[in-house]
This record gives structure tokens, C-alpha cells and sequence, in this order.
């Protein structure tokens, strides 16, 4: 037998040996989602919530009528923006020059509901630059630790879980940025009425959304009237279009203005069920991850519409199901198919699967050995971040209430209100002269680019500017943009997953930037070939 061949043998069962229950540790938010979209019904709820119009069938029907009569100003102001400042993060970097703030807000008094919010200015010119509330999805996970903390925010948490380094391609660089973590349950945010938990929904997350921004406005009264802009990624694609209906709707019933909100800007959205649904189906089998005849089957069997029954259930399981999941497609990440993933071993050891590591097997042949990578993209910061928040100096230093056990996503929530499609909330917004920006990582397959350009394609909107590519100062192709009627813009992110930023940190500043400019990012290359 050959050295050639017996060094195979050797990494072949090294892989076979990997542990590989623990690989989908991190998608907790992908699996909160795909979770969430199984159970929903193709019926709207109606909910009991005290603070929601009393009929919700109708909630996002007419956003005016709904919520119109919302306060315009905050009754109660408490807090302040000095009791809130962070004197430093521990573990952060040296020289940090940018201002951070953390803290509570109360949106409901006789319940005791309060949000947590992260706030950090830029490191220069912090007045001239507008406001950006930041939320992510689930729903019912953090912004603090998924945007602000593997994201679009200032830092990384390093892998020792104590330290921070810098984040080059921050978001903070052109904005002034809340990261909110909402609805209550989530994160630090809580409420003292535990039966909140078991009545959340997209109205009442919307409606403590709106409550929170009054009371932080009141904090930071330098902030009123500066330009507004709301962003998210994933379930987002529900709670941004819908915190902005409710802005815009108390600003048509009022003539009042207390936001000077100016457009919204969401990444891989979730926002139609059925839509969702075949894109997220379709994508996998478009980039040879299923088989023809598995697709055959499920197009046999599903109308993608609320008729479909058993038969579909039975036919997308084995892809559908995030239980499921990584038997049929293998170890990937829905997050971004072609990404390494992480592996953690019983010892609690974790590393990329972009390496080999198993000294129980080998220990004399125990080595890295290189696989796919992306650029200061690490698969176990996920493993990295609730060890930081955690932490009770961490806990101290934000202002948080000590003792509380953080995790990135909160399974506790029970959703008792959302839409099916949010595409008449996103259609309505356009017509009131709101600039509204959808963008796709193309590699994601949780809320893929094909399901977000079916919904696009209900908008039913003219193209104004036609699909182009967009580039980076470094002339790459970031991308790809088409405008329509109205303004609204479409975007993709090329080489990018769920978590853009993340992923693919310069060119999601750079589509960022042109949205805040409110023009199309580049469209000509500086190199030509």
C-alpha cells in the first residue's frame, strides 16, 4: 500500500471521527426561524394582548387605523444618558475613541416591560451623522450579541470569550447605531408579567419598539430630528417594515413627526411564508445540494400555498426539517452553504471544520489541515459571545441586570400574532415616499435571494434602473442592484450568507453607505480588463 494512500486512509478517519452532534449548535438562529415558520399558520391569529387594537385580523390591513392614536411624545420620561454611558467594555481593544452607551427603558409600566439597547456614536463627526436602530431577527434573538457583536458592530468577541478586538468595516463608522433587543425575552430585555412571554407577536413588538424610541429620544434629546433610519436582517424583514408602519401611520394620523424616520434597509429578510418557503427549497436545489428527483417530488406535491397538506409535509421533510436538515444535506450551514461550520468536541473544544483536530484518534498525527475559509470570518464566535455576556464585570460595565443568564436567542417566546406576507406593509410604505432598501446575501438558504425576488416580483413594481453589478472601492463586484418605481432597491451581496456583515464585513459597509446616501452603490469599476 502506497504512503499516498495510507495518508488518506489516516484523514478519512479522522473526518469519520469527528463528533458531529454539536454541529448545529450554532445555528440556533436558522433553526428558531425554520421552527417558527413551520408551526405558523396560514390563518392570522388573533391575540389578547392589552396594548394591540382590540381586532387584530386586520392589524397590518390599515396601519393608520391601528396605530395612529400611539402617543407622539413619551408621558413618563426616566433614565439618563450619563447613567447609561460605558466607561469601557471589558476586554476591549486600546485607543477605542467613540462614545458607548447601554441600558434599560421601560415601554410598559404596568407590566414591567423593558428593552435592553446598546448605543455607539462614531469615532468622528458623531453629530453630523444620522440614526440607525438595528434589529435582528428569530424571532426572539439578540441584536446585542448577533449585530453588535459578530456583525456590523464596533467589536468582535475573541475566542478566550474575555477579550474584544476591532471591527474594521463597522457600521458605526457612517452612522450612529442602537442595537435593540426586542421583543421583551430576548437577551437582557425582560418583563416582570411572565405571561408577556407566552403573548408575543409582531404588533406588540412593534408597538414596545415605538414606546422604546419616545423614551430614548427623551434620553438623548440631541437625537431628535436628526434623519432616521431603520435596519435588520432575517425576521426583520416583519419588524422593521412594521416599527415603520406604525411611525408612519401615528405621523399621517397626527401630522406629528417625532422619528424623522426616512427609510428602512433590510438584509435577507423573511417576508411572506409561502415564498419563503420554495426560494428556501428551490435554492438548495439550484445549487446541487438536492437532487432532481426530490425536487420533482415536492413540486408533485406542493402548491406552496395554505391547500398544501400531508403530502407536501412528507415531501420536503427531509430538507424542511431543521431536525432533519444535516442528514440530507450534509454538514452545512443553512446560513451560508458554502461556509465552514463549527465543530465542538465532548471536551467542549471548538474549531472550524475548515480544520481536522481529533487527538483521541491520533495523537501524534494530530495537525490542521486546511479547508475552505473566509477572511476573519470565525464559525464559533457563536460559542464566544454568550461566554463574554456572561461575564458579571460585562454584565456591570453595560448596565445589565447582574445574574442574568444570556443567550443569543431566547426559545421562551410564543408568537401569537404575524402575518403571513408583509409585501402589502413594504408596498404600502413605498407609496407613502419611504425610501425602502431589500438586500440578499446570495449564499444564504434560511431567507434566501430566490425567495426574497418572488416577493420582490409581488411588489408588482416597475424597473426603473435595470439589474447591474455594483462594485467596491477595491473594485470588486460587490454585488448585484436593480431600482423600482418609488425608489425601492433590491441588492444582492455576492459571496454572502444570512449574516451579511459577517460574512462579507467591506462590502456590506459599502451597500450601507449608499443607502444612507440614498443612491445606488458604484456602478463602474476602476479596473478594466
Amino acid at each position: 500500500m502506497g504512503r499516498k494512500h495510507i495518508s488518506c486512509c489516516i484523514l478519512l478517519a479522522i473526518l469519520l471521527a469527528v463528533p458531529l452532534t454539536n454541529a448545529a449548535a450554532l445555528d440556533d438562529q436558522a433553526s428558531l426561524l425554520r421552527q417558527f415558520i413551520r408551526s405558523q399558520s396560514s390563518r392570522v391569529q388573533t391575540s389578547d394582548d392589552d396594548d394591540g387594537p382590540a381586532d387584530e385580523t386586520d392589524l397590518w390591513a390599515d396601519p393608520v387605523s391601528s396605530f395612529g392614536h400611539l402617543p407622539t411624545y413619551c408621558k413618563n420620561p426616566s433614565g439618563s444618558k450619563e447613567a447609561d454611558r460605558i466607561v469601557a467594555l471589558p476586554g476591549q481593544p486600546p485607543r477605542v475613541n467613540f462614545e458607548q452607551y447601554a441600558g434599560y427603558v421601560t415601554v410598559n409600566e404596568e407590566h414591567g416591560r423593558a428593552l435592553f439597547y446598546y448605543f455607539v456614536e462614531p469615532p468622528y463627526d458623531a453629530a453630523s451623522k444620522p440614526l440607525v436602530l438595528w434589529l435582528n431577527g428569530g424571532p426572539g434573538c439578540s441584536s446585542l450579541g448577533a449585530g453588535a457583536m459578530t456583525e456590523l458592530g464596533p467589536f468582535r468577541v475573541n475566542p478566550d470569550g474575555k477579550t474584544l478586538s476591532r471591527n474594521r468595516h463597522a457600521w458605526n463608522n457612517v452612522a450612529n447605531v442602537i442595537f435593540l433587543e426586542s421583543p421583551a425575552g430576548v437577551g437582557f430585555s425582560y418583563s416582570n408579567t411572565s405571561s408577556d412571554y407566552d403573548r408575543s407577536g409582531d404588533g406588540r413588538t412593534a408597538v414596545d419598539a415605538y414606546n422604546f424610541l419616545l423614551h430614548w429620544l427623551e434620553r438623548f434629546p440631541e437625537y431628535k430630528g436628526r434623519d432616521f433610519y431603520i435596519a435588520g436582517e432575517s425576521y426583520a424583514g416583519h419588524y422593521a417594515p412594521q416599527l415603520a408602519a406604525v411611525i408612519v401611520a401615528v405621523r399621517e394620523f397626527t401630522g406629528k413627526d417625532p422619528t424623522s424616520l426616512k427609510g428602512i434597509f433590510v438584509g435577507n429578510p423573511y417576508l411572506d411564508k409561502y415564498k419563503n418557503d420554495k426560494g428556501a427549497l428551490e435554492f438548495l436545489w439550484n445549487h446541487g445540494v438536492m437532487s432532481d428527483e426530490v425536487w420533482a417530488n415536492i413540486n408533485a406535491h406542493c402548491s406552496f400555498g395554505p391547500s398544501d397538506g400531508i403530502l407536501c409535509a412528507v415531501a420536503k421533510s427531509p430538507y424542511d426539517d431543521p431536525q432533519n436538515f444535516y442528514t440530507a444535506a450534509g454538514l452545512i450551514s443553512p446560513y451560508n452553504i458554502y461556509a465552514p461550520i463549527c465543530i465542538q468536541e465532548p471536551n467542549g473544544t471548538t474549531y472550524s471544520n475548515g480544520y481536522v483536530y481529533n487527538s483521541r484518534l491520533a495523537p501524534n498525527l494530530a495537525k490542521k489541515i486546511e479547508a475552505i475559509k473566509l477572511p476573519g470570518y470565525d464559525p464559533c464566535i457563536g460559542y464566544y459571545v454568550p461566554n463574554y455576556f456572561n461575564r458579571l464585570e460585562v454584565q456591570e460595565a453595560i448596565h445589565a441586570r447582574i445574574n442574568t443568564r444570556w443567550s443569543t436567542c431566547s426559545r421562551k417566546l410564543h408568537w401569537k400574532e404575524a402575518p403571513v406576507t408583509v409585501v402589502p406593509t413594504l408596498s404600502w410604505l413605498v407609496k407613502t415616499g419611504l425610501r425602502v432598501w431589500v438586500y440578499s446575501g446570495d449564499m444564504d438558504d434560511v431567507c434566501p435571494i430566490t425567495a426574497t425576488r418572488y416577493s420582490v416580483k409581488d411588489l408588482n413594481l416597475g424597473i426603473t434602473k435595470p439589474w447591474r453589478p455594483w462594485y467596491t472601492p477595491t473594485n470588486e463586484v460587490g454585488g448585484y442592484v436593480q431600482q423600482y418605481k418609488g425608489g425601492f432597491t433590491f441588492a444582492s451581496v455576492r459571496g454572502a450568507g444570512h449574516l451579511v456583515p459577517s460574512f462579507q464585513p467591506k462590502r456590506s459597509l459599502v451597500l450601507f453607505y449608499s443607502f444612507l446616501k440614498g443612491m445606488l452603490p458604484p456602478a463602474v469599476s476602476l479596473w478594466q480588463p
